[in-house]
């Protein structure tokens, strides 16, 4: 992470469920997955055009949730739609991600609702050039994010392992430890009990601090087998 923009982290509604503009450490392999795919020449030419792109991820705070649900076979299933609040917070978080690469110069832009790169006049021509990015973001904004059409993706997982106090409502309990299974721990970013709309790695490391504590003080109340 290099770079971490607050403009709309406070959301539609002004509650904190907004997203972070962030400009990610986008290697190769990672650019590779959001470059428009239409033959394997033009992919083959964009990439080569690596150096000079510039990746920003617009990251949400959803104030929707999901379920994980067990199938018939008992295999875990993910079901999860983003909220209508949670997309409108995306396409605003894309309208300032647009504006702003656009004003750092850039020849075109890459959104994941169209299928080629869309070019940009030259600034010189500033009213060609600001109407043009009023239409990418209207047609943006009117094409929203059907399911399955525009790429959405997960940058951290989180919440899927809730900790909390009430077994009926969460899977471990506030040492981490699950409440199904003694001695069982889960320590890592999906005992969080929400989303926390930003880079979870510091959070994670502290929980993880926290149960190894409580691990040690399990450990000293056992008797030795020696």
């Amino acid at each position: 992470m290099t770079t971490v923009s607050n403009e709309v982290a406070k959301g539609p509604a002004g509650d904190g469920y907004g997203a972070k503009l962030e400009c990610p450490l986008a290697l190769p392999g990672i650019a590779s997955l959001i470059v428009p795919w239409q033959s394997g020449q033009q992919f083959k030419d964009l990439m080569l055009d690596y150096r000079r792109m510039m990746s920003l991820a617009v990251l949400q705070r959803d104030r929707g949730s999901g379920e994980v649900r067990l199938d018939k076979e008992g295999n875990p299933r993910l079901y999860y739609k983003p909220s209508d609040y949670d997309l409108h917070s995306i396409a605003d978080g894309a309208e300032r991600a647009i504006r702003l690469v656009a004003a750092a110069g850039a020849e075109r832009l890459v959104l994941g609702h169209f299928s080629a790169p869309l070019p940009l006049p030259p600034p010189s021509d500033a009213k060609a050039r600001s109407a043009e990015v009023e239409r990418i973001i209207a047609e943006m904004r009117r094409l929203g994010f059907p399911l399955f059409q525009v790429p959405l993706f997960s940058a951290h997982h989180m919440g899927t392992c809730r900790m909390g106090t009430d077994p009926k409502v969460s899977v471990v309990k506030p040492t981490c430890e699950t409440w199904e299974c003694s001695g069982l721990y889960v320590v890592d970013a999906s005992t969080f009990p929400t989303s926390s709309g930003t880079n979870p790695m510091v959070t994670t490391l502290g929980i993880a601090h926290m149960a190894a504590q409580e691990m040690k003080r399990r450990q000293c109340t056992i008797p030795s087998r020696l």
